[in-house]
Formats: C-alpha cells, structure tokens, sequence
C-alpha cells in the first residue's frame, strides 16, 4: 500500500534531521513505498492539466475580445462572458463534491467573474476608479472561493483585494480623492488588513482551506511585515511612521515566539528576523548618517554579515530541531 503524500515527506523530512537511521527508514519503507505511487503522479497530473485548461480558456476569453472588440455587438459581448461564467458554474456544479474538476471550474468562476465586470465596466463607462473593480471583483467571488476551499482560490481573492487596496490608496494620495489618507496611514492598513488574514487563517484556516497547507499564511505574513517593515525604516527619519517602527517591533517580540514554539514555519521566522536585520541597518545608517567614510559603511557591513549569520544559524538549528 503506498504511503500519501504527508507520510512520505514526514518520513523523509524525519530521516533528513537525523530521527531515524537508514534501517529505521528501510524498515518502515517496507511497509509502503516512499517513492511516489503512479496514482499519486496521476493526481498530480490531473491537477496540472484541469488547472492548465482553466488558465487557457480565460486567456482565450481575454484575447477573443481583445482581437473582436470592434467588430463585436454589445450584447454578443455579454453572451460570451455570461456564457463561460456558466460553463463553469454548471461545470462546478455537476461536478464532485472537492473534486480536481470542480476546484478547476470554481477558480474559472472566479476569473470568469472579474472579466464581466471590467466588460460592464468598459461597456457602459462607468466611470469608477479601477481599485472599486478589483474590490467588487474580490466581494463577487468570495462565494466561489468559500465553496472551493482551494489554495488557487483564495490566492486569487488576497491578490485582487491587495490590489485593490493599493489602487485605493495610491488614488488618495496622487489624485487627491481621499486627501485624508497618508502615505503611513495607507502602509499601515494594508499591514493590518494582512495580518488580520493572516490570523484569519491560521486560527480557521482548516476550515477554510480544507487542509493545513502553509501558503496563504505565509503569503499574508509577507505582505504584512513588508509593508510594516517599509513604514519601519522610514520610521527612523520621519516621526509619522513611528507607529509603524513600533507596529514592527511587536510583530517580532510576538511572531518569533509564536511561530518557533506554537506553530513552527521557518520562512516566517525568516521573515520577521532579517526583517529585523534590516531595520537595525537602517537604524545605524541614521546614526552613522553624519559620519561619513571608512568607518560607517564597514561598521553597517559588519552589522548586517554578523546579525545575518547568527539568525541563519539559529534558523539552521530550529530547522534540526535544536532550542
């Protein structure tokens, strides 16, 4: 009986730390293959190709308007977008329940989705900035993307609504539709709505996704802890981005312990430590800003080797399993 694809890495990911020996290893292998089963590679190919065809007919669908748009009626316009959102609807609908299919078809919605909108959009001029299209777009496909419970389906949503959050605010402060926003003030709220997902997911994240997989975390954490980092190092010659300066210092005084002792990732733990790594070396260049020669760029140097060696080090003992 071969083992899944959890088993395996598990045995494997044990036997790379040095918890079970080579007969350790042989003898539980003895019981199941370690190499991947032709059912596991026929997944996997199932996976590749429904995901491959809905990529390719919404490109299709792009490009065929693309190439028609003037030769074609309006309403010939609608019955095409209409009618692939359907496709994929019935297709979803009559599929398996969490089916490769039905996953594929439900991502397709939520493509098929954002392209009616900007059709409506295009077509009746609406006049609405493109941040409120990426924001419809990210309302309109949750429901597709709660049925699916997929990875795709989600990364498709936090992109769109990140997207739509950076529009809105680089809107506010260049066109001066919402004066009142600030370039901390943007830079913090996408950091908080980020990290606000990234709670979202790590405490309903089983319930959400279907599976324990670490890629929407670990997407949202990035986004977060950059745009706080950003505000940080600004922090450092701008009193505004203060509370950003701080925002990053309890994202790491409260990350590192969480995510080395509660919930282990070690990209987050990278994150959040060379994070720091790099606000240190910031914050010394602004003290050494006034020194300039041999003996400020050699000392920021030496900062930024040494700190980066010993969060490496540490990282590389976590990851053996040390304290």
């Amino acid at each position: 009986m071969p083992l899944s694809l959890q088993q395996r890495d598990l045995l494997l990911n044990w036997a790379e730390r040095q918890y079970l020996d080579r007969q350790q290893l042989s003898a539980l292998a003895g019981e199941g293959q370690l190499a991947p089963a032709s059912s596991q590679w026929q997944y996997l190919l199932d996976r590749l190709l429904a995901g491959a065809g809905v990529l390719l007919v919404s490109i299709g669908v792009v490009f065929f308007f693309a190439w028609n748009w003037d030769e074609l009626p309006r309403f010939a316009k609608f019955a095409v977008a209409a009618g692939v959102l359907s496709s994929f609807t019935v297709l979803a609908l009559f599929s398996v329940h969490r089916s490769v299919v039905q996953q594929s078809a439900l991502l397709g919605c939520c493509i098929a989705t954002g392209a009616l909108l900007a059709l409506i959009g295009q077509t009746y001029q609406t006049g609405a900035d493109i941040w409120q299209l990426f924001a419809a777009w990210a309302v309109l496909m949750l429901p597709w993307v709660l049925l699916s419970r997929s990875t795709a389906c989600w990364a498709l949503c936090w992109a769109v609504a990140n997207l739509a959050l950076l529009r809105f605010f680089a809107a506010s402060m260049w066109f001066g539709l919402f004066a009142g926003f600030s370039g901390q003030q943007a830079l913090l709220t996408i950091a908080l709505a980020n990290l606000a997902a990234l709670l979202l997911f790590e405490i309903g994240g089983g319930k959400l996704l279907g599976h324990r997989g670490r890629s929407l975390p670990r997407l949202c954490a990035l986004a977060g802890l950059s745009a706080l980092l950003l505000g940080a190092i600004m922090g450092w010659w701008q009193a505004a981005f203060a509370p950003l300066l701080i925002g990053f210092a309890l994202s790491v005084a409260v990350g590192v312990p969480l995510y080395r002792w509660w919930r282990l990732d070690l990209p987050i733990l990278a994150l959040l430590l060379f994070g720091l790594v790099a606000l240190g070396a910031a914050g010394l260049f602004r003290v050494l800003i006034e020194h300039e020669g041999f003996f400020a760029f050699n000392a920021i140097g030496l900062f930024v080797v040494v700190s980066s060696a010993l969060a490496s080090l540490w990282l590389h003992r976590v990851y053996r399993g040390g304290r």
